[in-house]
């Protein structure tokens, strides 16, 4: 081999032998330090949760109506409830109430036992089987009523009929879609807003929309009426008031 290529394989080798060195004494990445270009980074969010409320009168009532009719036999009962009941029936569709709006929501047939035995047949100020000394018929309707101004006057009717028992009134209103839908936009809104001030608070500044998650929607529930007690010249007074249809939104922002 020629002096040159000696030295020529000498320099390869060298360089090799640097090249490998230089790969042993590399430092290892320092531990805990920030890794960049991966996709475990974690998210930059902020989350809020926020209400939104729209207020509306309702433009429909509900009421419960009902009657209880005692007598000797089981038919004389039945034949009475009957009477009654379509009797009310009858006063409700003339005060504006459509039969489509007038559900029976009860009906129930129970025997009326001698008073010194109550509903034991036998006990020991009984020994013997109570006598049934008659029967009790019971009949309930839900009435809707969709002209709020004739509520009172569709009590007081029902009641000057034979109505015995008011259940309970309940106001809605009919199509509360519009509502709805005003009342998630001022939630969505107000969670913007909030996540702007805590995102000032923070020195950040918030980017878009990462999730949106509604919450269910509160229901009203209905309230008692008691009726009775009122004289015949007096119209019962029944007054809506006002509702809050509600949305509840919980919005997560990117940070930015």
């Amino acid at each position: 081999m020629s002096s040159t290529l000696r030295t020529l394989a000498a320099a390869a080798g060298g360089a090799l032998i640097v090249a490998i060195v230089a790969l042993t004494i590399r430092p290892a990445p320092v531990l805990g330090a920030p890794v960049t270009g991966t996709s475990d980074a974690p998210a930059r969010t902020i989350t809020v949760s926020a209400n939104g409320s729209v207020t509306l009168v309702p433009d429909v009532a509900h009421v419960g109506l009902g009657i209880s009719a005692t007598k000797p036999t089981v038919e004389a009962a039945r034949a009475e409830a009957a009477r009654i009941m379509s009797a009310i029936v009858a006063a409700a569709k003339a005060k504006g109430v459509a039969e489509r709006d007038i559900r029976t929501t009860g009906i129930s047939l129970s025997p009326q036992y001698a008073p010194e035995c109550g509903y034991v047949p036998t006990s020991s100020v009984c020994p013997k089987a109570a006598s049934i000394v008659g029967y009790v018929m019971s009949e309930q309707v839900d009435v809707t009523i969709r002209d709020l101004d004739a509520a009172g006057g569709v009590i007081d009717a029902a009641t000057a009929a034979g109505a015995t028992n008011v259940n309970g009134i309940s106001f809605q209103v009919d199509d509360p879609a519009k509502a709805e839908a005003d009342a998630r936009v001022a939630a969505i809104g107000a969670a913007r807003a909030k996540a702007e001030a805590m995102a000032r608070a923070a020195g950040v500044s918030i980017g878009a929309v990462v999730s949106i998650t509604e919450s269910s929607p509160s229901v009203p529930y209905p309230y008692p009426y008691a009726a009775g007690g009122a004289k015949a010249d007096v119209a019962t007074p029944v007054q809506p008031g006002t509702q809050d249809v509600q949305a509840s939104v919980t919005v997560v922002y990117a940070i930015g």
